[in-house]
């Protein structure tokens, strides 16, 4: 009985952390295996990749992605069944990652990021924005250029944020019609892939 308790404490514990607002139906149904990428120098993909190693879920974080790369997964064996994107700041110039330095183009970066949602639209795979929210202290890690892309466009938003969501990511969602997820920390974050994958029926 313990586990069903668990998973039942669970599910109330993200039915709670999701806005009222926003808790309707999730729909179109979410599925793994995923596959993400970032705008600029979204740092949520690296966040998602540790998580989905933890857990054993399906998952690839490939920061580049390209078009024509992404319809080729999708004509797979091992198609991807939900888009994720870290949305972060567009600044032209030297972007720093993980591993090195990268060359960022503002205007491809966005031709880019457009070009993956249409495709992920037209094959009805399911957009799923995650953010690690840090504050906009400065146009060099500030997201809501990115956002502005994404929206109304996702499906989801996935938001850690231990103060809950701002009054930017409320306004966001309620305008929008996105469903905004918020969870307390990163670890969390398997909570609401759970949550989308559960109504997904996987």
């Amino acid at each position: 009985m313990k586990p069903k308790i668990s998973v039942l404490l669970s599910a109330m514990f993200l039915a709670f952390l999701i806005s009222p607002l926003y808790a309707g139906n999730l729909e179109p149904p979410a599925r793994p295996p995923i596959l993400a990428t970032a705008i600029g120098n979204g740092a949520g993909s690296d966040i998602l990749a540790l998580v989905c190693e933890m857990h054993g879920i399906d998952y690839e974080n490939n920061l580049q992605l390209k078009p024509e790369d992404f319809t080729e997964r999708l004509d797979s064996d091992n198609a991807p069944g939900t888009l994720f994107i870290a949305p972060g700041a567009l600044v032209e110039g030297d972007l720093y990652t993980v591993c090195g330095v990268e060359e960022i183009d503002v205007g491809q970066e966005i031709s880019r990021i457009e070009n993956l949602i249409s495709i992920a639209k037209k094959r009805g795979v399911p957009v799923v924005a995650i953010h690690i929210e840090g504050g906009f202290t400065s146009p060099d890690n500030d997201p809501r250029q990115s956002f502005d892309l994404l929206m109304p466009k996702a499906d989801y938003i996935i938001l850690v944020s231990r103060e809950g969501p701002s009054e930017y990511f409320s306004a966001l969602s309620e305008e929008t019609g996105v469903q905004l997820m918020v969870v307390d920390k990163a670890e969390r974050i398997v909570d609401a892939l759970d949550q989308l994958f559960l109504v997904g029926g996987s």
